[in-house]
């Protein structure tokens, strides 16, 4: 940012946050995020939103660039050495760049956010986020760097998960994407199948519980997570169900 910008108030800086999301100028985007949050970490629900985007659209594009690699590198394993070394180097590089984005989103969130939450849905919704990147992390580490993402991811996810339980009502879109994305690393991560299938189908029948206070509030962000809950399980269950079939 040129240092005409320095000196804006915290007001304009949330402002040219929203311009630079509407530009897809996302590198940007995160710059004036972290500037307004060192100057009052107390985000509203659209601050957070911003947060989240602006965060989520850098990293986004670099995971679905790894996956790529890592597809290509498949292919490439038994030809070409000289194209399999270039593509580990790329892929290096990728990694690099997506660790720079989680440390900095986890070191913002450990330094500003979750100390100055609000309440204690906000702060499981930090809680919530750093799991998501420490997530993100486990996708392309391996050894120790995997042992020790998987295992902080798996203890803030259950930390947050317990206290939503008891503080947090099931018609929270925070408590249901937490419930969400804590099923996915079971299931994705960590291979815990079964696990994963239980955590979903808990908050998905809690849910259907409320569906009729649901469809006369229509929160989009609440209906869709349910939504993306009832695919998982679906296709979770037809995932197992042919296992079964083919250890038979």
């Amino acid at each position: 940012m040129s240092s005409s910008k320095k000196n804006l108030t915290r007001e304009e800086l949330v402002y040219l946050a929203k311009l630079y999301e509407k530009a897809e100028r996302y590198p940007d985007m995160v710059k004036t995020i972290n500037k307004f949050v060192e100057l009052d970490p107390k985000l509203t629900k659209k601050e957070r939103n911003i947060l989240c985007s602006g965060y989520k659209n850098i990293i986004s594009g670099k995971r679905a660039s790894w996956r790529l690699l890592k597809s290509m590198e498949k292919k490439e394993s038994k030809n070409n050495k000289t194209q399999l070394e270039s593509i580990h180097q790329v892929k290096k590089s990728i990694e690099n760049d997506i660790t720079k984005i989680i440390e900095e989103i986890i070191a913002i969130i450990d330094k500003y956010l979750e100390p100055n939450a609000q309440d204690t849905e906000i702060k499981v919704f930090y809680m919530k986020l750093k799991a998501d990147y420490l997530r993100y992390k486990c996708e392309y580490t391996s050894g120790k760097e995997f042992t020790e993402a998987c295992s902080k991811a798996e203890k803030i996810y259950k930390e947050a998960y317990d206290i939503s339980n008891k503080s947090i009502p099931i018609s929270s879109s925070t408590r249901l994407g937490l419930a969400l994305n804590y099923s996915v690393f079971y299931y994705e991560i960590k291979g815990l199948k079964e696990e994963a299938m239980k955590i979903a189908k808990n908050a998905f029948e809690e849910s259907m519980k409320i569906l009729d206070v649901l469809e006369k509030s229509r929160p989009k962000d609440t209906i869709l997570i349910i939504q993306l809950m009832k695919e998982n399980l679906i296709l979770w269950s037809n995932e197992l169900n042919e296992k079964d079939e083919e250890d038979f």
